[in-house]
């Protein structure tokens, strides 16, 4: 009884009048779930296995129409714990916000996803989030990490124009000060059209330590024929020491996949420059990532995965990472 009593109010909360006069409204989430062996290479550590939540997320989206061609829109998503290892259920926020759209483009004010990110989701074999992904080498240089969700921004789309699309975030710094000032500038310019992904972008970040602006840029680029595809990404980090020195780390990424009806399998080689001038070297990494994948509906997927990441220094440490995953997406 108390179990109907509970469902018929989820029920009623979810068929109020505020969201029956909202047609555009939806619930959306994703579970991805993985079980994986890993091992970090450091002298003394012990190999574990793990079941991790990775980018499990769960949102709600919707518009309204004001008229004219103009659209509210708004999105709220935060990150499960799907595997209860923090216990909190409910964990940081994800790309959330609200804005309009019209015939300008969309602009939105919130935390989201920054167009320097966004620009090499399209190579992206894991989501971002595990062992297994590039990101965990490229996008990175001296300390510093460019693939980032930004809080307390605003963020504009332009248009669609044929393939190509502009996008431009700028993140204020609230805490500023006279002599610390921590403002994010990031932009992306896109083109995609039929098998072709082309993307260009770059971001500029206030260093409150030197007193001078850090920056990278990166270009990514995809190309599909038939059942295959292969992608590039080539990216260059500038990071300030002073206010007159500086290191620069240029890192590559080649990825490509097959696709056998249901089955699919995918490779990516991924390398971050050194930035030391001499020396041992400092944020030298290497990267290789091998995925085989099945997927038994556009929602539902099943994978293997295994990646090995070499991190040069003053000595040399390989962590491997063997395991499988399950994604499915609501």
């Amino acid at each position: 009884m108390q179990k109907k009593l509970i469902a018929l109010a989820i029920a009623t909360a979810f068929s109020a009048p505020a969201f029956a006069d909202n047609a555009n409204f939806s619930f959306y989430g994703k579970a991805f779930l993985t079980f994986d062996q890993h091992d970090s290479g450091v002298a003394g550590s012990v190999s574990q296995m793990r079941v991790n939540t990775n980018a499990s997320r769960f949102g709600m989206k919707g518009n309204e129409d004001l008229g004219d061609g103009l659209k509210a829109v708004y999105q709220y998503e935060v990150e499960m714990d799907a595997d209860g290892n923090t216990g909190a259920g409910l964990g940081k926020t994800r790309n959330s916000g609200a804005g309009l759209e019209g015939g300008f483009g969309k602009v939105v004010f919130g935390i989201w996803d920054t167009p320097f990110k966004v620009a090499h989701n399209s190579i992206e074999l894991f989501d971002n989030t595990t062992s297994w992904s590039a990101i965990t080498t490229i996008g990175k240089s001296a300390g510093k990490d460019y693939n980032t969700r930004q809080k307390n921004m605003v963020q504009y789309w332009s248009p669609k124009m044929g393939g190509l699309q502009a996008a431009v975030m700028y993140s204020p710094d609230e805490a500023k000060t006279t002599t610390v000032n921590k403002s994010i500038l990031s932009m992306s310019a896109t083109f995609k059209q039929d098998n072709i992904y082309a993307s260009a972008a770059y971001e500029s970040r206030n260093d409150v330590f030197t007193g001078t602006t850090d920056s990278a840029m990166r270009l990514v680029g995809k190309f599909s024929l038939a059942d295959a595809w292969v992608g590039a990404m080539l990216e260059n980090i500038k990071t300030n020491t002073s206010a007159t020195a500086s290191v620069t780390g240029n890192n590559v990424e080649l990825v490509g996949g097959y696709m056998m009806g249901a089955h699919s399998i995918a490779a990516s080689y991924a390398k971050a420059g050194s930035t030391a001038a001499a020396g041992a070297a400092a944020n030298d990494v290497n990267q290789l990532s091998l995925k085989y994948a099945n997927k038994f509906s556009k929602r539902t997927e099943v994978f293997a995965a295994y990646a090995s990441k070499k991190t040069n220094g003053a000595t040399s440490v390989t962590a491997n990472t063997i395991g499988a995953g399950l994604v499915h997406s609501f």
